[in-house]
């Protein structure tokens, strides 16, 4: 069951036994990732004063979930200046909640163009594909922004995503590990793993239940078809199919999507950098 798209951006390829795969939190455009204390201290880092009003009532109106004022203030940003990549990213972003998928990729794609080492404007256009069903272009985009930022550990896991949608297993699982690798407190690189666990054959118990139970003591809700597996048991997901993209529109959802800076997530003009921090993501018990 995917996501709803106040937790996600996109839908991930749905699992033969368990759920999908749980996304990358969004962060804002031009943010790195930053684990632990090290986000909280950029986080009071920020100067929200120094951002031009616009960009604030955008930046807002995104944390709130207010996804046609967060497109209507994006407009406005990018009507003063239609060359800033950081606000098309923000408003890929937006339109991607909106579900308005083939305005996200026009957005994006001009994002990329003008400004290509954004790894967010990469990744997100990839979770773009992913709702369009084109995965190739979707694992194309996300090696990409994994290239541009590979110490990213959430660019890691939207690559496993991607990886998975066109049945490459090992090298989603090995995304997961490079993930963890740089964030040992992923809950959604725990997660993820515990799925990929499940679905070997056979199913590697034992590794699957530790990187479930370490994705729950940070935070991830319980989900009943994994357990149940975990259990032993045999769990067919009715209308799960080994990389068959989840429906967006019925998606469960990262955080109130990010803005863009030029970090994942949020966006703010030339005349602005600062970005807003990541809004938590609300837990579901599928995880897309």
């Amino acid at each position: 069951m995917p996501f709803p798209l106040s937790r996600v951006l996109f839908s991930a390829a749905v699992l033969a036994l368990s759920g999908a795969l749980l996304p990358a939190r969004d962060r804002p455009a031009g943010e790195t990732a930053k684990p632990g204390k090290a986000a909280a201290a950029a986080a009071a880092a920020e100067k929200p004063a120094t951002m031009p009003p616009q960009i604030r009532r955008a930046i807002a109106a995104m944390r709130a979930g207010q996804w046609k004022a967060a497109r209507t203030a994006w407009e406005a940003v990018l009507d003063a200046e239609p060359d800033n990549a950081a606000a098309l990213s923000n408003l890929g972003k937006v339109l991607c909640q909106l579900e308005d998928y083939p305005a996200a990729r026009t957005a994006l794609e001009r994002a990329t163009t003008l400004k290509p080492s954004l790894a967010d404007s990469w990744l997100t256009l990839g979770q773009t594909f992913l709702a369009l069903h084109e995965p190739m272009r979707a694992l194309s985009c996300m090696t990409r922004g994994v290239a541009e930022n590979p110490s990213d550990p959430g660019a890691h896991n939207s690559l496993a995503i991607a990886l998975k949608s066109v049945g490459w297993a090992d090298g989603a699982e090995s995304e997961l590990q490079k993930a963890l690798d740089l964030n040992p407190e992923y809950a959604e690189a725990h997660f993820n793993l515990a799925v990929m666990y499940l679905e070997r054959k056979p199913p590697s118990l034992e590794m699957a239940n530790r990187h479930y139970q370490r994705a729950r003591e940070l935070g991830a809700e319980p989900d009943t078809l994994v357990e149940k597996q975990l259990q032993g048991e045999t769990v067919i997901d009715a209308g799960a199919s080994p990389a068959a993209s989840a429906d967006p529109t019925a998606s469960s959802l990262p955080p109130a999507a990010s803005v863009s800076l030029g970090i994942p997530g949020a966006a703010v003009p030339k005349s602005a950098d600062p970005s807003p921090p990541p809004s938590a993501p609300k837990k579901s018990s599928r995880k897309s």
